[in-house]
């Protein structure tokens, strides 16, 4: 199995877990900056974050997430006697990733502290959107607060609605079509005009003209 079916499978599970829909990247809160087609960081997150006091600012969610260090921080401010940073490598090897991910496992196991196993690889990996659901719940785990989520229509879906309207509109136009050209074959044939029948007049026609005009018809 390839690393891009594992990223695509790690990011399918983010998207269950969270139920997050993907909105379109705002670059210019407090100085945050991600890179596009990524979910924008709730500015309320944001600004917990930089209130912890951090060594590194948070620039790049998905970047500054990856190796653990950032969020071994976070959890320092709240528990300054057992998370010690000194224990923790601010590098980018995956051997460093891993050793900082295992240890704040093990102490969320300990603390019994939800870490959600999906975020935590998502994050590793580089998911897009990983390392802000990561901090959005670990926003709400500290805090006790809900990060304030808005309702993002489903593209899919509207999409799917739109081509559905589509073929049903032409589906119509061309059941139309078939009923008005079986019309005029039934009249040309059969002098039909719907539920119309025409019938040819047994009279004379210039008889019936000249009582008509002389005022004498009957």
């Amino acid at each position: 199995m390839t690393n891009r079916t594992l990223t695509n499978q790690t990011a399918t599970s983010l998207a269950s877990t969270t139920g997050r829909k993907q909105r379109p990247e705002d670059t210019t809160v407090f100085g945050y900056e991600s890179p596009p087609d990524t979910p924008a960081l709730h500015r309320d997150v944001l600004k917990w974050v930089q209130g912890l006091d951090l060594s590194q600012s948070l620039r790049n969610c998905r970047r500054d997430v990856a190796n653990g260090f950032l969020v071994a921080e976070i959890f320092s401010r709240y528990f300054p006697s057992d998370i010690q940073m000194h224990s923790f490598a601010n590098a980018t090897s995956s051997h460093f990733k891993r050793d900082n991910w295992s240890q704040i496992k093990t102490f969320c196991t300990k603390q019994a502290i939800n870490l959600p196993s999906d975020l935590v690889e998502g994050a590793i990996q580089g998911v897009h959107g990983a390392g802000i659901a990561l901090l959005e719940h670990l926003y709400e785990v500290f805090t006790g607060k809900k990060v304030p989520r808005l309702k993002v229509p489903d593209a899919a879906a509207a999409a799917a609605a739109a081509a559905a309207a589509r073929a049903a509109a032409g589906g119509g136009g061309v059941q139309d079509g078939a009923r008005l050209i079986s019309s005029t074959a039934k009249a040309s044939q059969n002098l039909e005009f719907g539920q119309v029948t025409t019938q040819q007049l047994a009279v004379d026609a210039m008889g019936l003209r000249r009582r008509l005009a002389g005022g004498t018809a009957s």
